[in-house]
């Protein structure tokens, strides 16, 4: 195909066209118009559309970059799990 004005190119695409493909196309060139400004966004973070920090992130007690405090943290997770398993 020659090198050819892009309008003359897509005038000539759309003269081929039949009948059922005439609203497609349209429906597409509206859709093109329609500045991209407009489309509703979400200026929520992530943390936010979760519900924002964990709240035991932010209540810990001590450096949680020590090992033994961070196993001690996590033992006492796992064992408030377990008591209220058992007794419920």
């Amino acid at each position: 195909m020659y090198s050819t004005n892009p309008h003359q190119e897509l005038l000539q695409a759309i003269a081929n066209l039949n009948d059922q493909q005439i609203p497609l196309v349209l429906q597409f060139i509206s859709s093109l118009e329609t500045p991209i400004n407009n489309y509703p966004t979400s200026a929520k973070t992530v943390l936010e559309r979760m519900g924002g920090y964990p709240k035991f992130l932010l209540e810990g007690s001590g450096d949680l970059s020590d090992r033994d405090v961070r196993k001690k943290a996590i033992a006492d997770i796992i064992q408030a799990r377990h008591q209220t398993r058992n007794y419920e």
